[in-house]
């Protein structure tokens, strides 16, 4: 999973600095395969990158950054973590994820970090995450399972992953 990562954001394109992962979507290939990643990149106001390995894929969309507030929280969900500042940093230097935000002093986690930890220890087959408001580094994150539904929160609802 994380070769598509690193191939996805060798797609990346100055333009995008900003933009936020809206959704990441992620199917298993089957067996061992040696070719190359092929990246495609599709859209205007909306981007749509897209790499594929064999027949693993992986495909995100990127959207501006927006302001708009998200589920509040109310008590929900048990304490999971919580990144560092220099752990997210540092995670999306070694994917060579080149967007700005995941640099500054107070960074938004990366989406392929929060999936990454999310996946550890778990084997399936598809992953699908749709990202509603930031997750800055140094936020308590909580999570709720409801079925194969895993709500992610800090004082409101940042992500919500299906995982079959």
């Amino acid at each position: 999973m994380k070769e598509l990562m690193k191939a996805l954001c060798t797609a990346w394109k100055e333009e995008w600095q900003g933009m936020v992962m809206g959704v990441l979507r992620y199917s298993r290939g089957e067996g061992d395969t040696y070719e190359p990643c092929k990246v495609s990149c599709s859209g205007r106001r909306i981007f749509r990158v897209r790499v594929t390995k064999g027949t693993a894929d992986m495909s995100i969309l990127l959207f501006p950054p927006s302001q708009k507030a998200g589920k509040e929280r109310n008590g929900e969900g048990a304490l999971w973590r919580r990144f560092s500042a220099e752990e997210v940093r540092s995670f999306s230097l070694s994917l060579g994820d080149h967007n700005a935000i995941h640099q500054t002093p107070r960074p938004v986690v990366s989406g392929f970090q929060i999936v990454l930890a999310l996946a550890e220890g778990k084997n399936f087959n598809t992953f699908h995450i749709r990202f509603h408001h930031p997750l800055y580094a140094g936020e308590a994150v909580y999570l709720k399972q409801e079925g194969k539904t895993i709500y992610g929160f800090s004082q409101v609802l940042c992500f919500e992953a299906v995982i079959e």
